[in-house]
């Protein structure tokens, strides 16, 4: 077996028994550090008071210092929160609208539509903006970005990709220029602002918007491991520190964070409400927080990620649980979140393993781009289903080794229906479209129609063989 489940039980449907809850999240988070894919430091509370704590791994490996409780970590997009803060402070307080137009506080912004974007729009991320680090001239630059200001040209030169509004673009540009709304309406800079207005006020003693030239005490340091087993730190990767995120805190920081908000010290109760509610085209993204349902209860927070970096804030509304992960391993937070609040709901958690190590590495260096590296990884466990299909997905998307990743589908269809993930009709259209870059359609529309047998709503396979009955003009 690959994996250990663990029993848990359900406590009046809502939440799970708090019998053995610490030995069973400390079983999930220290299955994760063992097998290399989490290093950071953990938090779960219910109503504010902690009901497990716990830190992995080195925060720096060169000086082998380990992460503690207090140390800090980069929380990357989590940082989004405290912008929408910010912008909602400022709007109790009469200097700013959310319907304003951006350009009443940045007047000079070469945007044509500068007028029709609202406030609302960029914190819910339906404004068009899109994301400075695309820009060509960001890695030249990156140094240099150290106030908010030396991030609008990069920002100005990348118009508005469509009508604010009209649709959902998760955007880092957008909630840099809130960033500079925050400075405009308040007189301060944003890293004074949320230090006299978000930090003091919540007792958040060991938090700092600082840039990673800057001293910092208990600083973690970012890792990334490689396709040939090294690891790389993010010094020379990670992003700036601003509004859009990147900020320095700790587990114990951001639950003072959490309960500031929910004793209302922070914003009024409507305020907290206009901020939790999506309100624009993603209903899973509201004013600079993400809000999703898990087992029957409303979870709002967010994600953060860079390289080296994985961050995770939870705050579940009907059980009062808050989870907080922060980890200076390129991924791994989200896993463990995810870990940890099926256990606390009561549903069987899986421990990690190596294979999952394997294939989370794998995943990392096929948004890299090094496909061929992802398959070498994905080859380690031929006994494990789910490596077994992604090492042929790998190969058929990469269209090498074509006739070996159809072989691995044979293999991965001999597997248990019940370790089949994805299922096999998802198999079938692989091993079509593998034909297909053989330049055997005979093979290939036997493996969509098998396909279409097994799931006849499988729309991938449905259009598969209409464009492969079609056809060339």
């Amino acid at each position: 077996m690959f994996r250990v489940l663990l029993a848990c039980l359900l406590m009046a449907g809502t939440a799970a028994k708090a019998d053995n809850i610490e030995r069973d999240l400390d079983a999930i988070v220290q299955s994760y550090g063992k097998v290399g894919i989490f290093a950071g430091t953990v938090l779960v509370a219910r109503d504010g008071k902690t009901v497990y704590e716990a830190a992995v791994g080195l925060a720096n490996r060169e000086t082998n210092v380990p992460n503690r409780t207090n140390t800090r970590f980069n929380i990357g997009s989590i940082g989004k929160t405290f912008t929408a803060v910010s912008i909602l402070q400022l709007a109790e307080a009469g200097k700013l609208k959310l319907s304003d137009p951006i350009s009443r506080f940045l007047p000079d912004i070469p945007y044509a539509e500068k007028d029709t974007i609202t406030i609302a729009h960029l914190l819910n991320h339906s404004a068009g903006t899109g994301n400075y680090m695309a820009h060509k001239d960001f890695a030249a630059n990156r140094g240099k970005l150290r106030t908010i200001d030396a991030f609008l040209p990069l920002i100005y030169d990348q118009p508005p990709s469509f009508a604010a509004g009209s649709r959902f673009q998760y955007s880092n540009s957008g909630m840099v220029l809130l960033g500079a709304v925050v400075e405009k309406a308040s007189g301060q800079s944003y890293r004074d602002y949320l230090r006299d207005h978000i930090f003091n006020p919540a007792g958040m003693t060991e938090s700092s918007l600082t840039l990673e030239d800057e001293p910092l005490p208990n600083r973690s340091i970012g890792y990334t491991r490689n396709g040939d087993g090294s690891i790389s730190s993010n010094v020379d990767s990670v992003p700036p520190p601003s509004s859009d995120g990147g900020m320095r805190t700790t587990t114990r920081d951001m639950l003072r964070y959490d309960q500031a908000l929910k004793r209302m010290a922070l914003l009024s109760e409507a305020s907290m409400a206009t901020m939790l509610t999506p309100v624009g085209p993603d209903k899973e993204y509201a004013f600079g927080w993400q809000r999703k349902s898990a087992f029957g209860d409303i979870v709002t927070g967010h994600n953060g990620g860079a390289p080296g970096i994985n961050a995770v804030f939870s705050r579940y509304q009907g059980s009062g649980y808050t989870v907080i992960v922060l980890s200076n391993a390129g991924m791994g937070a989200i896993d463990v979140a995810e870990k940890i609040e099926a256990r606390l709901y009561g549903k069987p958690v899986q421990l990690a393993v190596q294979a999952d190590s394997d294939m989370m590495l794998a995943l990392d260096l096929v948004m890299r781009g090094d496909l061929r590296g992802a398959a070498k990884l994905y080859d380690r466990n031929t006994g494990h289903a789910p490596s077994v299909y992604q090492a042929a997905r790998t190969r058929i998307d990469g269209g090498f080794e074509t006739t070996e990743a159809i072989a691995l589908l044979d293999r991965y269809l001999r597997f248990d229906a019940a370790v089949q993930l994805p299922p096999p009709a998802a198999a079938w259209w692989r091993k079509g479209m593998a034909y297909e870059q053989l330049g055997d359609k005979a093979k290939a529309r036997a493996s969509y129609v098998q396909s279409l047998a097994l799931d006849p709503s499988f729309d991938k396979a449905k259009q598969s063989l209409a464009k492969l009955d079609t056809p060339k003009t």
